[in-house]
């Protein structure tokens, strides 16, 4: 048994490997571009900060040792930051000496007491400063890259950031000159393609929503690919967008929101694709937990939006794992996934060397693991509910020619004709309204045959003209009597009909020579009743009873139309009896 679960297992992989080759790219690309050659990087071995302003500060020989240790402040206003960096043998390599540097504040910086470069205009106002740019890169002159310490001095401002909620975070890398850009800008550019194949998935299942507003997890699932997409520009767009160090904090919080939003939706859409039970209270107890993360640390913090990845992730899992448990279809493949998603998340956060992309790349790895599982998922999906359809066709030709041949087939046909030849002797005027009322009822099953459901008043009327032959046939008096009835809905077409049949087939006649039937509508809350009545005489019955062909009619028509969602019960009374069909009522 377990080998062949596994076959299975390693087919569906093959299938959605084949069917979404396209999507699996990006993935070999950032294998190919981690084999990139790296530039030799040299990082400062001391970097601290001192609050104040003078030019001094930038001279090498200057004693620095009672300055802040920690390198950052929460202030708003001027200060220095000095780099103590060491050059080995190693500066030899590097044809172009560069400095990527990444500051929250304008700066002057100074390389071993000279003015190299000047990111934006340090002011004591935010009147006269301009805003610098977080991410900028430095040249520096050969002449002042000899072996042996250097001090890298910035002054600063950032009267641009909030006080109190903005940390001035200043850090820097000596490298060849805009390795690091040009290293991620090719990462990002492979990054952006993923991004493309999210946004065009999201448009892909908005629009089949769009067409079948019933299926909400297809919602759902393009709102994730789209915030997917969303959080990917946010996240590189200091790669490709050299912004302003102000705006920094806010896309920050961008970032924390959306990984927010994303590690809710996820769980929600497991709930809607699985349709779990009592859903509403997981995801309320979900939201709460997100909404205490949220308030009580800064969502703006990494550590902040990788708890809400955790959280996802947990949930995640355990809802796969209960989808499984109840054997609902696809969930072994998505308690897989997230096993994956689990191991990879694993050997980023402890930095194992098997694993060659950082945690941002590894979680958009993650993300695109998830959506080609989803999106496996849903084909499957997709596919059975092709199958489905193309089953709910056959089984509509079947009914319909079922339909048809109930009502057209010889023993009625002989039977009525000979009766029109009766009435054509006696009563030449008779007999028309004889062969009307056979047309009329002709037109009405023809009309209704391509239908699944009709409004119940062409229900009410082909009863009617039914009645109406029989009564020609019989010569007997049969009434007709509805109640309480909601015109606008709609049935599945002749069930009445059928039960009427079975009411002129198994009664006789009362006293007074004459067949009563009545149909009324008892709407409930959760469910609306017909009831057929009939008063008459019972015929004995000399074999037990059993469901005919009228009743199986009946009930693959409302199987068609409703599912599991309905109930038919027929009885005898003392004055005939009652026929009551039951739907339950869809729930928005």
């Amino acid at each position: 048994m377990f080998d062949n679960i596994g076959f299975t297992i390693f087919k569906d992989f093959i299938l959605a490997v084949k069917r979404y080759k396209v999507l699996l790219l990006p993935i070999g690309l950032l294998f190919f571009s981690s084999c990139e050659q790296e530039s030799i990087i040299l990082h400062p071995n001391q970097r601290i900060i001192q609050l104040g302003d003078d030019l001094s500060w930038a001279h090498p020989s200057f004693d620095d040792s009672d300055w802040d240790k920690t390198g950052n402040t929460f202030e708003i206003g001027q200060f220095w930051v000095r780099f103590h960096i060491d050059f080995d043998d190693r500066i030899h390599l590097l044809n172009h000496k560069g400095i990527q540097m990444i500051s929250l504040g304008s700066y002057e910086a100074y390389w071993d007491g000279v003015l190299i470069h000047k990111n934006g205009k340090v002011a004591d106002n935010k009147a006269d400063e301009i805003e610098g740019t977080f991410i900028s890169q430095i040249l520096i002159p050969d002449s002042l890259c000899q072996e042996g310490p250097h001090i890298l001095a910035l002054r600063l401002s950032n009267f641009h950031n909030t006080e109190n909620e903005s940390w001035s975070w200043n850090t820097c890398k000596v490298e060849e000159f805009n390795h690091s850009i040009k290293r991620a800008l090719k990462t990002t550019a492979v990054m952006s393609i993923l991004g493309g194949g999210f946004i065009i998935v999201a448009i892909y299942y908005f629009l089949l929503f769009f067409n079948d507003k019933r299926d909400g997890a297809k919602l759902v699932f393009s709102i994730m690919c789209l915030l997917f997409f969303l959080l990917m520009v946010f996240e590189y767009m200091k790669f490709y967008y050299s912004y302003a160090y102000s705006f920094h904090n806010t896309r920050l919080v961008i970032i924390g929101s959306l990984t927010a939003v994303i590690s809710y939706v996820v769980p929600l859409f497991l709930c809607l694709h699985f349709d779990i039970p009592r859903k509403r209270i997981l995801l309320g107890v979900l939201l709460i937990v997100f909404m205490y993360v949220g308030l009580s640390n800064k969502i703006k913090f990494d550590t902040t939006a990788q708890w809400f990845s955790t959280i996802m992730l947990g949930s995640s899992f355990l809802i796969s794992s209960y989808a499984f448990w109840y054997k609902k279809r696809s969930s072994f493949i998505m308690v897989m996934t997230f096993a994956l998603i689990a191991l990879i998340n694993y050997f980023s956060t402890f930095q194992i060397d098997f694993m060659l992309y950082n945690y941002d790349i590894n979680l958009f790895l993650s993300f695109l693991i998830l959506v080609l599982a989803i999106l496996y998922t849903l084909s499957q999906q997709r596919k059975e509910q092709k199958k489905a359809y193309e089953v709910s066709l056959l089984l509509s030709e079947r009914l319909k020619n079922e339909l048809l041949k109930k009502n057209i087939q010889p023993h009625f046909i002989m039977n009525t004709l000979t009766s029109i030849m009766e009435w054509v002797e006696r009563s030449p005027q008779k007999s028309i309204e004889f062969i009307e009322a056979l047309a009329g009822e002709f037109d009405l099953l023809n009309d209704m045959a391509d239908q699944q459901l009709i409004p119940i008043q062409q229900e009410i009327d082909l009863c009617k003209k039914h009645l109406e032959i029989m009564a020609f046939r019989k010569e007997l008096k049969y009434l007709w009597e509805d109640e309480n009835i909601d015109i606008k809905k709609e049935v599945p077409p002749a069930i009445f009909h059928t039960i009427i049949e079975n009411g002129i087939t198994h009664s006789k006649a009362n006293d007074e020579g004459q067949i009563k039937f009545k149909l009324s509508e008892e709407n409930l809350k959760d469910t609306v009743t017909y009831i057929i009545e009939v008063w008459a005489k019972n015929r004995v019955k000399n074999k037990p009873s059993r469901s005919g062909t009228g009743f199986k009619y009946i009930k693959s028509r409302l199987t068609e139309s409703y599912g599991d969602a309905w109930d038919l019960e027929s009885y005898a009374t003392d004055t005939g009896w009652i026929t009551k069909v039951t739907i339950q009522k869809t729930k928005n």
